[in-house]
This record gives structure tokens, sequence and C-alpha cells, in this order.
């Protein structure tokens, strides 16, 4: 498959429902030591948190999508929203709590070897179902992705898109669910056999005693539901699959190298770059394996620059190594 003809389609009905944030970049030339005193040599504002990055990508790919999740009120607020709708991305779902601050994230960027390390403020309401409900109409998605946090709200939300799928008797008018698993919190353990697809971080993977992607695999695959689908992305060794074919057995071990750029620049951003492209490509009827290979070398394209935009551009401007023969 030809990598860069799946930018071609124009598709609609994407909606995510995770986290917006304000990214306080701060780029040195290598992480600090602890209690030094360093001077940044670059810093910047952006829109950060997973579900607000990951909708970057898609809008860039060319999809219809919005953004589900609470945010405040103040400049914060105003830059993200503005940065997201600069992207194409749908705002008009937020749920904004008056007078709260929107959550901030600063993060350091080391130019020796492209590390991000983060570190995160919150104090804004969690996304609630009653929200959901109030504020989402069902029949304009064909595809919700969450991120996987607020477990009881979250539970009842998909609980909700299993009671519209139940009316729906053809499988196209159905909304497919996928569900991201990264933070190492037992209780994101119950949502696994909620999805479509579940997106598992390395993180996640090693908090469930897996030391290799094969092991989580091998563990976390008998959990899924039937005919959904498990990737695990598994940094600088790519990214793995398996798709359950029945109610008791996996399907083929896939796996995707990673793509990496010839110098690592910013790897802010790159797993949700990576989620981003496997959701598109899935969304469009690729294989499995098509997807995650596509996931990878787009990844790759983030690792290799300082954000996100443009990255879709590049893509298609770049050689070889994002195409593949892979079916």
């Amino acid at each position: 498959m030809d990598i860069r003809s799946a930018v071609s389609a124009n598709v609609s009905g994407i909606l995510c429902v995770g986290l917006v944030c304000l990214d306080i970049v701060n780029v040195c030339d290598q992480y600090p030591r602890e209690d030094e005193d360093v001077r940044a040599a670059e810093q910047r504002w952006e829109k950060g948190g997973n579900a607000a990055n990951s909708l970057a990508v898609l809008a860039q790919l060319g999809v219809s999508c919005d953004f589900h999740g609470t945010v405040g009120s103040g400049p914060e607020t105003e830059f993200v929203l503005s940065d997201m709708k600069s992207y194409g991305v749908g705002i008009e779902l937020c749920v904004c709590h008056e007078g709260k601050k929107l959550p901030t994230t600063t993060a350091v960027v080391s130019r020796e070897n492209g590390s991000r390390t983060i570190v995160h403020y919150r104090d804004l309401p969690e996304l609630t179902v009653d929200d959901f409900k109030t504020k989402i109409s069902l029949h304009h998605y064909k595809w919700i992705h969450f991120e996987g946090r607020n477990v009881i709200e979250v539970q009842k939300m998909i609980d909700a898109i299993d009671d519209h799928n139940k009316l729906r008797s053809d499988a196209n008018e159905k909304i497919k669910v996928s569900l991201e698993l990264e933070k190492s919190r037992p209780e994101l353990l119950s949502l696994f056999h909620r999805a479509d697809v579940v997106f598992v971080s390395k993180d996640f993977a090693r908090y469930q005693n897996c030391q290799t992607a094969h092991d989580a695999v091998q563990q976390l695959g008998p959990k899924l539901r039937c005919k959904a689908k498990l990737v695990i992305a598994w940094g600088e060794m790519g990214a793995y699959a398996v798709e359950k074919n029945t109610t008791s057995e996996l399907g083929k071990f896939l796996h995707s190298p990673a793509y990496p750029p010839l110098v690592i620049v910013d790897t802010l951003a790159a797993g949700d770059t990576f989620n981003a492209a496997v959701i598109y490509s899935l969304f469009n009827g690729n294989s499995l394996h098509d997807a995650l290979t596509f996931g990878c070398q787009l990844a790759g394209i983030k690792c290799g620059q300082q954000g996100q935009r443009g990255i879709v551009n590049k893509m298609k401007q770049s050689g070889r190594e994002n195409q593949t023969n892979a079916k």
C-alpha cells in the first residue's frame, strides 16, 4: 500500500473525548540536572492533551472531527481553543467551567536526544455522562475515541453508545469505539473489554507486569471483546497489534518497525500522532497491519520536527520510507 494515498479520502464523523490543556514547552540543549539553573534555548505555548493532539492530526488528514471535554476560562483557554480551531477541529462541544483554570503542562524538551519530560497540573472538573448526553448527538459520528480517564463516567458514556448501536441493524450505522489506556492506574483495566480498538502504552503494559510487547499481547489480548483490536506502541521497537477473532482465539501477532527521522527533534505528542493515524487508517477500511505501519510512519515524521503542524504535508512529500507493501 502506498501510504501517501491514505490521505486522499475526505472522511467525516470522528469525536475525541478527553483532555485539552496548555503546554508550556521549554527547549533546552540537554535535560537539566537536579537543582541546576539553566537557560532555555526557546519557549513556546502549544495546545496539548492527548485528545486535542490526536484531533490536530485527524484534521490535517482531512477528517471532520470534534473535541468533547472540559475547559476553563481565561487567556489560556482562549489560546488553546483558537489553536485547535486553526487546525480545523470542532470546538463547539466543550463544557466550560467559568472561573476555573485550564489544565497546564510544563514540558522540557531536550535538543540532545529529543526526549520530553512533563509535569502536569489540573484542578478542572472532569467530564460527566450528563455532559456527554447533553452535548453529543450520536448519529453525527461513526467513530468515538476516549482517553482512559474518569473511568466510571467513561463507562456510562460507552453504555450510551452501546444502547445507540443496539438500535442499528446495519453495521455501517453503528459507532466504533476506541480507547487509550496510557497511565499506570489499576481502574483503567475495567474499561478494557468495552472498546473495538484498545491502544495500550508501554507504561500501562509494564504496570500489568508485561515486560515485552509479546507479553502484553498474550496477557491482555484475551481480555478483548470479540473482534476487537489491541494496539501497543513500544517506542523505538515500533508497534504491535492483534485482533481477537472469536471469543477465545487471537489472530496473527502483527508488528511494524519504527520509522525514526534522521535527527530526533521533539517526541512530544508522538504517541497521540500514532493513535490518530491508526484510527484514521482503520476508519478508512485499511487492514490492521497497514494501519499499524501508517501510525509508525507518521509518528516518526512527528519526531523529526517541533510540533504537529504540517506533518501530513511532510508525509505526502516523503520518499520510499513512507511506503509499505504490507497486506
